[in-house]
Parts: C-alpha cells; sequence; structure tokens
C-alpha cells in the first residue's frame, strides 16, 4: 500500500491577483478527498494535475468515439490501459450499461454517456485520480453507479480528488471536504459526528408565528417557515433556501433548529435542516450515504445523516 502523500499546489495568479495561493493537500489510501470551488478554480487546478506523474485526471467534457458501440469502446479501453485482467461483462454491470453494450454510444442518454466516461478512471493504473464535478447533471441512479465506482476505487487504494462546486455532491461521496478560495485551502466540518449531542425533541410544541430573519441587498426580509425549502450552513455562515435563491441569515442553526422545529422542520445532517413538507424522496446511495430529494422547482437534493434516518422514520410513521 502506497504511503501517505503530500502535494504543494502551485498557486494560480492572474493579472497581477492572487486567484488562489500556492497549498498543501494531503492524500491517503483510499480516501476520497472533495474540494469546494468555483468553476474557474477547478479548470485551473485541473490543468496543473493533468503535469503530474502518476496522475489521471478525468475531465468532465472529454470526449467519446459516438461512432462505436459500448462493447466496442469498452474493447478499446481495455486495449489502451493494457487491462487484460478485467472481464467484459464485470465492467458492463459496473457501469450499468449491460442492456446497453450493442448500442452506439451516439444513442445513449446522458447519464449513460457519463458513466461510460468514467471507464478510465477504473482502467488506468494511476496512484492519484482527479474527477472533475462527476455528478454534474447526472440523473440518481447514475449517481449511485458513480458511488459504486468510487468505492471500487477506495478498494484498489487509490487516492481520490473530487472537483465540484455542489456541496451536496461532495458530502454524500467524500471523506474529506476542503474549500478553496482566495485565503487558500480550508478543511470543512461537515462529516458525521456520531458523538454530537443532538438537542432534545420538542414534543407538544406549541404553533408560533415566526419569521425567520434574512439578509438580501442590504435589505432584511422575513420569510414565513412553509416558505422555506432548506437551510444550509457552510464555514459557519448560514444560508435560507428559498425557491431556489439562497439568504444569508445571522441566527445559527441551533437556533433556526429550535424555531422551526415546531413548524416540521428536521434536523437532516449537521450541517442542513430541512422543511419535511417539501420532501418528496429518501434517496438511498450506499448503505451510510443518504439524501433528501426535495419538491420544489429547482429539485434540489440535500444530505441525511445515517445516524438521523431512524428519528426521520419514526416522525415520518415508517
Amino acid at each position: 500500500m502506497d504511503q501517505n502523500e503530500k502535494l504543494m499546489i502551485d498557486p494560480y495568479i492572474e493579472g497581477g491577483n492572487v486567484i488562489y495561493p500556492s497549498f498543501q493537500l494531503s492524500l491517503q489510501p483510499g480516501n476520497i478527498t472533495g474540494i469546494y470551488t468555483d468553476v474557474s478554480k477547478i479548470h485551473t487546478l485541473m490543468h496543473w494535475f493533468v503535469k503530474q506523474n502518476n496522475t489521471f485526471t478525468y475531465f468532465r467534457e472529454s470526449a467519446l468515439y459516438e461512432r462505436l458501440t459500448v462493447r466496442e469502446y469498452i474493447k478499446f479501453c481495455l486495449k489502451l490501459f493494457k487491462a487484460s485482467s478485467e472481464n467484459m461483462e464485470d465492467l458492463v454491470k459496473l457501469f450499468a450499461l449491460t442492456e446497453q453494450k450493442a448500442i452506439k454510444i451516439s444513442k445513449l442518454s446522458n447519464g449513460e454517456k457519463q458513466r461510460l466516461k468514467l471507464i478510465h478512471t477504473y482502467l488506468n493504473q494511476a496512484q492519484i485520480q482527479v474527477l472533475e464535478e462527476p455528478f454534474q447533471n447526472m440523473d440518481e441512479f447514475s449517481k449511485q453507479k458513480v458511488l459504486e465506482l468510487l468505492n471500487a476505487l477506495q478498494q484498489q487504494d487509490k487516492k481520490i480528488i473530487l472537483l465540484s462546486n455542489n456541496m451536496e455532491d461532495l458530502i454524500i461521496s467524500s471523506t474529506a471536504i476542503h474549500r478553496l478560495d482566495t485565503m487558500g485551502l480550508h478543511a470543512l466540518d461537515v462529516k458525521e459526528d456520531e458523538t454530537e449531542i443532538t438537542p432534545p425533541l420538542l414534543e407538544n410544541a406549541p404553533i408560533r408565528l415566526d419569521k425567520i430573519p434574512t439578509k438580501k441587498n442590504d435589505k432584511i426580509i422575513l420569510f414565513n417557515p412553509p416558505e422555506i425549502d432548506y437551510i444550509e450552513s457552510v464555514e459557519g455562515v448560514v444560508s435560507v433556501y428559498v425557491a431556489g435563491e439562497a439568504y444569508p441569515c445571522a441566527l445559527s442553526l441551533n437556533e433556526l433548529e429550535q424555531k422551526l422545529t415546531p413548524f416540521g422542520f428536521f434536523r437532516s445532517h449537521r450541517s442542513y435542516i430541512v422543511n419535511l413538507q417539501k420532501v418528496r424522496e429518501i434517496i438511498t446511495w450506499t448503505r451510510n450515504s443518504y439524501s433528501l430529494a426535495l419538491n420544489s422547482n429547482e429539485k434540489n437534493v440535500v444530505p441525511l445523516s445515517k445516524n438521523k434516518l431512524t428519528d426521520l422514520k419514526e416522525i415520518l410513521g415508517i
């Protein structure tokens, strides 16, 4: 097994402005490191990783040979990566393309194409795997298959880096999450905490006519609880989401939980509170990874901690 590895990432400077400074990234075999940042920084990081030794980079917009069938393309990849030990049928099952293997790639759905592109990450022998937005615009079934692929890479003790501007994607897939901004790389405290002290449930709490204060463009905006879809806290910054738009809130997540529990809100994750009236589906990604799909125009999905699943089922009577 490879030892832990520390990469020193070069700074990104444009027009004399430091977009992000140099930073050190620690990698461990079998771990998935998520980096949450914006699209331009992701683009720059991907091109930095391309130049590194023993590193494979997955670009989401990479092309496929669309005139080939799925079977023909997989055979091509097996030869390209000299992966003679891999079985064709095992691969089409892993990527959930058994029924599509005789179909030309041009006829596949977007999710099927994105899954097929990821075969390169599985077959190559590089110890460091860097993936750009592996879940972007994917259907829930395809996301499940990508999580299974990441699990397979973990079993190979690969060092995996996910670059994304979607926090939810990183929460359901990463071992550790960092945020990259103009000040550098910061570890985010969004993982499970089994020892976390959960506030007592407010039984028979009276209904209150509370407004939730937020701020937007120097204006204070008050929302009725039923208007709110969910609330997110990242690095201590709390955002209230209404109709797909985020509104900063000065209240802490604990304070909001106390105020909103009587209105049917639930602390689904250490960093999230969700309006249960907006929940459409409980999604099971893996045995220990869950999300809640919301019935909103934006089709939002928020994380559900494994240690909160039992409480939620009890509340919902399922």
